[in-house]
């Protein structure tokens, strides 16, 4: 990649744990968040590589806030240069770290740290972290599923999956599924 597609992160001055990453392939900008030792996109992508993957990314009703949804294949080609579509392992990482951050004891209330302030039905978000992680609303459920890279043995894939309740719940589906994603500073 030349520098004029690489993308640019840049962080607050007056907030260290929150910056904005340029994406010079297509001109969007996200914010993202430290959290432990992890950077991560704050918003679900809304990258849309070619023609050719249109059917391979469904846009949301309102992709700017929602963004689009993807399947495995694609989710895992379109990373930002210096970027990865994160595991299990990365999102067990996160959860770990909310758990000691907030003397949780348990993953109960993860989801709570992570979830959005608004528009969930019940059980509203801290968002204490600024990951700001929005519902779609389907058959009057609200929910929020975010793809991992990691596999299971008999090919299907895992989906962080958030719902009215706090728990923390890694889903198992099929790579052809779209759902949104977020990205994981390598």
């Amino acid at each position: 990649m030349n520098n004029l597609e690489s993308p640019l992160l840049d962080f607050s001055r007056s907030d260290p744990n929150k910056g904005t990453l340029f994406d010079m392939r297509d001109g969007q900008s996200y914010p993202v968040v430290k959290i432990g030792n992890q950077i991560w996109t704050a918003e679900n992508f809304r990258y849309l590589p070619d023609i050719e993957s249109q059917s391979n990314s469904l846009d949301n009703f309102d992709f700017m806030r929602y963004g689009r949804l993807y399947d495995w294949f694609t989710a895992m080609s379109i990373a930002p240069e210096g970027w990865k579509l994160p595991s299990n392992e990365d999102f067990l990482e996160l959860k770990d770290f909310i758990i000691k951050d907030n003397n949780l004891g348990d993953a109960s209330k993860v989801h709570s740290y992570l979830k959005s302030k608004d528009s969930w039905k019940s059980n509203q978000g801290i968002d204490k972290y600024g990951f700001s992680v929005f519902p779609m609303v389907q058959n009057n459920k609200y929910s929020c599923r975010l793809r991992s890279s990691t596999i299971s043995n008999d090919g299907l894939s895992y989906v962080l999956h958030f719902c009215e309740t706090s728990y923390f719940d890694l889903d198992l589906t099929s790579t052809e599924n779209k759902f949104s994603i977020r990205f994981l500073k390598i």
